[in-house]
């Protein structure tokens, strides 16, 4: 899918993100033949208006405070439409078809497609919000134009705030112009706005930046999509940055994590960075998942009782870090020593780390990211260890380190790939 906006700048979108940033000048000849298109319509489109208008569109500006520029001859079928939607047919030839719509607000049409044929939208009042099958729902305001690819489910409409106008340039062939599939569910309509996508509309020039970053550090390293989406839903996790949590949720799935993997990531962030991130970052992950219609609660994954965390929290432990930290605690007054230590095996290594979901040598690397955000020296040292006898290798840690670098700066990423460095030396 492909986006233009009342900026300098277009962003083209692969693989369910935004990468590159181009110049406008290089705007292909698909958006430019669509204007064409459009401008050559206008004089034919008067006399539909004159012949076919059925429909008060002075009210409707009114009523709306918008400007409907091209004719609504009707009201849109209720059969393929939630809420009132009205149409105006503009071109029906045997190549292509072009519509003015009038969405009034919370109105869409069904999840549809259309087969091997490319649809374009233009925005021309208000604002709307698009989806693709998979891909977080997007609000696009007036300017804005995106050219669907043939057959590609996805459905557009306005939003609860406001009416929209819209035109649509659909190419024809011998097969039917559109595919009804569905309803737009209320909770897909009501479902959250990328948060990426709010600074695409209001600061292209920051979200450009960002992206730029993103491709540098994927082109670091091995690491396969699914590894990457999580490191980065656990970083934002343990930084508190529900929202983006929210957009990586979404492309974790799309890369193949399951809801248990991401949920359990999750989750192995609260003995480290505290229970509160991980209740922001769970509520908002469970919002992706009502999304995608995955039923929650999802089935338990506890391994352990109360009776029987201890132990087999310390058989974890000890394969990771024998001895624990008791050593380390030994100082503090009383029993308390001893009572820390067996309240990071029991919680740490009995509640989270025994769990079904994830392998131990996940855990150990996922932990390694939590560890990064919070610049905790003293475990960074001990855990990068822990990462190698789990089984991950030097490379892998590091190029999951660098893959966070856009989300936590510079003076993290380096802090702890120079104590990778110093440990990486003394084991030598």
């Amino acid at each position: 899918m492909q986006v233009l906006h009342d900026t300098n700048v277009i962003f083209a979108k692969t693989g369910g993100h935004y990468y590159e940033a181009i110049d406008k000048t290089l705007i292909n000849m698909k958006a430019l033949r669509f204007f064409l298109v459009l401008t050559l319509c206008t004089t034919c489109n008067m006399a539909i208006a004159q012949t076919t208008q059925q429909i008060n569109v002075a009210a409707l500006q009114q009523q709306y405070g918008l400007t409907i520029a091209y004719p609504l001859s009707a009201t849109a079928s209720s059969d393929y439409n939630t809420g009132t939607v009205y149409v105006g047919l503009l071109k029906n030839s045997s190549t292509s078809m072009i519509a003015n719509f009038l969405f009034t607000p919370s109105s869409r049409n069904f999840w549809h497609l259309h087969p091997d044929a490319e649809q374009s939208l233009l925005i021309l009042e208000g604002e709307a919000y698009y989806q693709e099958e998979g891909q977080p729902k997007r609000l696009l305001r007036k300017g804005d134009y995106v050219v669907t690819p043939a057959n590609t489910k996805h459905w557009n409409g306005a939003t609860e705030h406001g009416a929209c106008v819209c035109l649509t340039i659909t190419e024809l062939n011998d097969k039917p112009h559109a595919e009804q599939l569905r309803a737009v569910t209320d909770e897909e309509f009501s479902a959250g706005i990328s948060a990426y996508n709010q600074v695409v509309q209001t600061d292209p020039e920051l979200y450009a930046l960002m992206q730029r970053a993103n491709v540098d550090v994927r082109n670091i390293g091995q690491l396969d999509l699914k590894t990457r989406e999580m490191a980065s839903c656990v970083a934002l996790t343990a930084l508190g940055s529900s929202p983006q949590v929210a957009d990586h949720a979404r492309a974790a799935l799309d890369a193949g994590v399951t809801p248990i993997e991401l949920r359990e990531a999750i989750y192995l962030v609260a003995p480290f960075a505290g229970f509160p991130k991980t209740l922001n970052a769970v509520e908002v992950v469970n919002q992706v998942f009502i999304e995608r219609g995955i039923s929650l609660p999802l089935p338990d994954q506890s391994t352990t009782t109360l009776e029987t965390r201890h132990q087999k929290g310390h058989d974890i432990q000890w394969k990771l870090y024998e001895g624990g930290i008791a050593r380390a605690m030994s100082g503090l007054p009383g029993e308390m020593g001893q009572q820390m230590a067996d309240l990071l095996t029991d919680v740490c290594f009995g509640d989270i780390y025994s769990r079904n979901g994830l392998s131990l040598q996940m855990h150990e690397l996922l932990t390694y990211v939590v560890l990064t955000v919070l610049q905790a020296p003293s475990q960074l040292h001990s855990h990068f260890l822990g990462c190698l006898k789990a089984g991950n290798t030097p490379e892998t840690v590091v190029a999951t380190v660098i893959n966070c670098m856009p989300h936590i700066g510079f003076p993290a990423t380096i802090n702890t790939l120079r104590i990778i460095t110093e440990v990486m030396e003394t084991i030598k």
